[in-house]
This record gives structure tokens, C-alpha cells and sequence, in this order.
């Protein structure tokens, strides 16, 4: 086997090891394990009455509001354990190529805690998906097969890894607004799904600098045609992540035997900043943009009347309360 040194990264080798090391530094500090909770505080009729609050700005919708939640999380569940199974797959991948970035400890590290710690947060989503709803709230198609073949191919390693990051970055940009609104009704954490999405937010802070780190150096080392390919695995797996998130609503309306996005703000939202983090992506040169870069008036207009912040990923401070 050639041991020869692929010379394409070699630019952006250091960059990006460096900052790999800066994100992962204080990741066995700053982490989420299900062990950490109290679960019996998880669906008391106070907590039931603060998700109303944080879903409908109201109370009075609290099994709709429990119904909402149980759906984002179990498939938020989903797709992360699908995202560290295809994390392993593509370290697994990189093990017998030679470049400067995947050199010393720095990648593997920082892609072996992203991994793991996906793998925990579905455990404790789908946890306290149950505790929450009393169903089961796995679905029967969840289409993990399908959403794996996605990343079979013979592509690079590094292609593989950009597009999956972007096909997690929309819902972790999504999730981190949903973090600050509950961080702006609840400033004193004092309710389980505050704490929840704030413990979440530790590990999540992370990915998030990870997914910048292949967004910024990584996807414009690659080849035009190398780069053509990530949008085309990015566009097969948001297809299949679409189905999957029809199924699990289908399923949650059918088990719990109401539609949850009748009348719901949070869910109108929640499809509207969806679909506006997905549709800035890309700029026009084909560039890649972070979630703040991506703030135009429409998209800032949303953000800050939900969540009380005028930014997503980078600091800012709070604002006027969101509606409550």
C-alpha cells in the first residue's frame, strides 16, 4: 500500500487541526449524558404547562405542545444516530489515507467526540420522547438503510464529511434558536426542557464550530468536481430527512390522536427559519454561509421575535423577552 502524502489539504492542514483542537479542548467538561437528569421532573403538569408556553406562548395546549415536542425530538433522535453512524463509517474511511489534516490526533479526536456524543444525544432524545408522550415514539420506516447508502459511494472521505455536517448544520442552527427561546422565558433553567436543550447546547456548540471548521477550509480545499459531489449527497440525504420527518409526524398524530401544528406559532416558525437556513446555504458564489451569516431582515426578523436574540451561533446579547 502507498504511504505517499496526498498534497491537496496540505494548505489548510494546520488551520484545520488547530481549530479542531481549540473546539474539542474542554469537550470532556462541557458534555450531555443522559445520567445527568432527573427524569421524573421530565412531564410534571408544571413542565407541561412551560412547553405550552414555549410552543404556543400560551397555556391551554399542553398535550399538543407535548405532542410537538415528542415529534421534533424522537426524529431529531434519529438523525443524529444516523449522523454518528456515518461519522464512524467515514473515520473508518480516512484510516488508510495519507494528508496532512488527517495526520496526529486532532481529526480523529474531534470526530470521534462528535460521534459519541450524537450517539448519547439520541439516546436521550428518544428518551425523553417517551417520558414525555407515554408512546413509543420510533417509527416503522425510519429509512436508516436508505439514509446510509447515501454516504456508500467511493467519494473522498472529506466530501462525505462536508455534506453530512451541512445536512446536520440547518437542524442544529434550528435547535440552538429553540435553546435561546427557552433560555429567554426560563433564565433560571428552572424546568427540565430548558435544561435539557441547554445541556444539549454544550455538545451542540461544538458540532456547530466543527461544521464551520468543513464549511470555511475543508469544502474549498476540494476539488469543483469533488465539491459538486457534496451538494449532490447533500441533496439525496435533506430528500430522504424530509421523509423521515413526514413519517414521524404521521406517526405521532396517529398515536397520540391530534395534529399538533394546528394553531401551533412554533411550528409555523420553526418550517419558515427551516426553510430559510436551507435556502441561504449557498451563497451565490458558492461559497458556503454560516447560520449568521445568513441573517437578512426576514430571516433576523424571525429569529429575534422567537428567541429574544439577534443572532444564532455567535454571541449576542439577550433582547427584549420573546412573545410570551
Amino acid at each position: 500500500m502507498s504511504t505517499a502524502v496526498d498534497p491537496q489539504f496540505t494548505e489548510v492542514a494546520e488551520a484545520v487541526r488547530t481549530a479542531l483542537a481549540t473546539v474539542t479542548r474542554l469537550a470532556h467538561v462541557n458534555t450531555f449524558h443522559p445520567n445527568a437528569f432527573d427524569w421524573a421532573q421530565a412531564a410534571t403538569p408544571a413542565e407541561l404547562d412551560h412547553l405550552s408556553k414555549v410552543a404556543f406562548g400560551e397555556s391551554g395546549h399542553e398535550l399538543a405542545a407535548a405532542a410537538y415536542i415528542t415529534k421534533e425530538l424522537a426524529q431529531l433522535a434519529e438523525i443524529e444516530r444516523h449522523v454518528s453512524t456515518v461519522m464512524a463509517m467515514v473515520m473508518g474511511e480516512l484510516h488508510d489515507l495519507r494528508d496532512e489534516i488527517n495526520t496526529g490526533h486532532e481529526l480523529h479526536h474531534a470526530l470521534s467526540c462528535f460521534a459519541a456524543e450524537e450517539i448519547q444525544h439520541a439516546n436521550t432524545f428518544y428518551r425523553y420522547s417517551r417520558e414525555l408522550s407515554g408512546i413509543e415514539p420510533r417509527v416503522f420506516e425510519g429509512l436508516f438503510t436508505e439514509r446510509l447508502n447515501v454516504f456508500r459511494t467511493d467519494d473522498h472521505p472529506y466530501v462525505k464529511l462536508v455534506a453530512l455536517c451541512l445536512s446536520a448544520y440547518v437542524g442544529e442552527s434550528v435547535i440552538t434558536v429553540y435553546e435561546h427561546r427557552a433560555d429567554n422565558l426560563d433564565p433560571r433553567r428552572e424546568f427540565f426542557f430548558t435544561r435539557l436543550l441547554h445541556t444539549h447546547g454544550l455538545d451542540e456548540a461544538r458540532h456547530v464550530q466543527i461544521d464551520h471548521v468543513a464549511m470555511k477550509l475543508l469544502y474549498p480545499a476540494l476539488t469543483e468536481e469533488q465539491r459538486g459531489r457534496v451538494r449532490v449527497l447533500l441533496e439525496e440525504i435533506e430528500e430522504l430527512n424530509r421523509k423521515l420527518a413526514g413519517n414521524f409526524q404521521a406517526a405521532t398524530c396517529e398515536a397520540l390522536g391530534l395534529d399538533y401544528t394546528e394553531g401551533n406559532p412554533a411550528a409555523a416558525l420553526q418550517l419558515e427559519i427551516t426553510k430559510g437556513f436551507g435556502a441561504r446555504l449557498f451563497a451565490e458564489d458558492g461559497s458556503l454561509r454560516t447560520a449568521d451569516e445568513m441573517l437578512d431582515e426576514e430571516l433576523l426578523g424571525l429569529i429575534r421575535g422567537f428567541s429574544g436574540q439577534a443572532a444564532v451561533h455567535a454571541t449576542s446579547a439577550p433582547l427584549s423577552p420573546a412573545l410570551n
